[in-house]
């Protein structure tokens, strides 16, 4: 194969894996925010369809670099989609441990006490979704969006402390699921901020070369 083959097969993988993700964090916020023993279990589902997509982009990065891909547009690309994937797999991980404790909670007999956790959860879901738009458009301004409003999830976790030091020790059992649905939510934001980031290293190049005039097409376009 060459080099356009490669980018081709490269992009089509990326595109899968960025949805299995995005759908894996819907489900995860769901399961707790409805309390649905369906919802964590299918998260958990998609586990080795993202683990085996995850190592065959590296692959094809590793190939497409050891093949000095010509032009700039094209190289940023490579760098960006290996920096992408990586986060994706870890926004999973995060999904996961989510579902998990979403199912304890449910297995308890509880619901959330936490009402903030919800709005937590839809926040970091709308990050998500944009970062797909920006992903899926090649649309610049969707990921600096995303850039400057995924530090907003630390807000919602200190509200969700300040929550938590009301309740009294009874109830904190049954909150520890929910502390642990915060603390991975969390951490799922700042790697929304690190695919825009590589979002805006692909495609600031991009309009550069469209606004002095390069209009020689990349390889993700051709």
């Amino acid at each position: 194969m060459n080099t356009h083959e490669y980018s081709q097969i490269l992009r089509l993988k990326l595109l899968d894996l960025t949805r299995l993700t995005q759908r894996g964090v819907d489900y995860a916020i769901k399961a707790y925010k409805l309390a649905d023993p369906e919802f964590c279990r299918s998260v958990r589902e998609y586990t080795y369809e993202i683990d085996v997509l995850q190592p065959e982009i590296a692959d094809l990065v590793r190939d497409l670099l050891a093949m000095e891909v010509p032009a700039e547009s094209s190289l940023r690309y490579t760098l960006a989609a290996e920096r992408i994937a990586n986060a994706l797999r870890i926004i999973h991980s995060h999904a996961v441990e989510i579902a998990t404790n979403s199912m304890r909670i449910v297995e308890n007999g509880g619901g959330l006490g936490c009402a903030e956790l919800g709005t937590m959860g839809d926040f970091v879901n709308s990050l998500m979704r944009l970062t797909v738009v920006a992903l899926f458009e090649e649309d610049l301004k969707q990921a600096e969006l995303v850039q400057r409003c995924s530090g907003v999830g630390r807000l919602f976790e200190s509200t969700f402390y300040d929550w938590y030091r009301t309740i009294d020790h009874k109830a904190r059992a049954q909150a520890e699921f929910e502390r642990a649905i915060a603390k991975h939510l969390r951490q799922i934001a700042p790697q929304t901020s690190e695919i825009s980031g590589a979002i805006v290293f692909w495609l600031s190049y991009s309009e550069w070369e469209w606004a002095s005039g390069n209009t020689e097409p990349s390889i993700v376009a051709m």
